[in-house]
């Protein structure tokens, strides 16, 4: 087949429009990527310095220390007596 560029030989247009689909391919791929975050301002968090919430003092004071949800419930259960009920407002 003959044009003006002389004979184009069908292997070598192949190459190129698949190397073209490729290109293509990779430049949608780099426009679309996600940058990474920048290091946050904030001071880090360090255990222990937010101190105890009003829910932690109430359960403190009812039953003299911490104690999770599940044991609250199994002593007011063996105790047989209405569990108190804590909300931080």
């Amino acid at each position: 087949m003959k044009n003006k560029l002389g004979s184009i030989n069908k292997r070598y247009s192949l190459i190129a429009a698949l190397q073209a689909g490729a290109a293509y391919d990779y430049a949608i791929l780099k426009s679309r990527r996600q940058f990474k975050h920048e290091a946050s301002d904030k001071k880090a968090y360090e255990p222990g310095t937010l101190g105890l919430s009003m829910v932690s003092k109430e359960i403190q004071k009812e039953y003299g220390g911490i104690m999770n949800r599940a044991g609250r419930k199994l002593l007011a259960k063996t105790r047989r007596e209405a569990r108190p009920r804590f909300y931080n407002i």
